[in-house]
């Protein structure tokens, strides 16, 4: 058990000394792309339900 948790911890120090933060371009691209997936996946989901509703209407 303890050494389970050892290797836990030691995955998650690797993950932290290898992590960095994204510069300025990288990050606006980022925001981009997470709004135009959720706009794509809320577009998706007011069609299923519109059509939803006129269907049982």
């Amino acid at each position: 058990m303890l050494e389970k948790m050892r290797e836990y911890w030691a995955a998650w120090k690797r993950i932290l000394v290898l992590a960095r933060r994204p510069d300025e371009e990288e990050f606006m691209l980022l925001t981009k792309l997470n709004f135009l997936g959720f706009t794509l996946v809320g577009g998706i989901a007011y069609i299923i339900h519109l059509v939803y509703v006129l269907a049982t209407a």
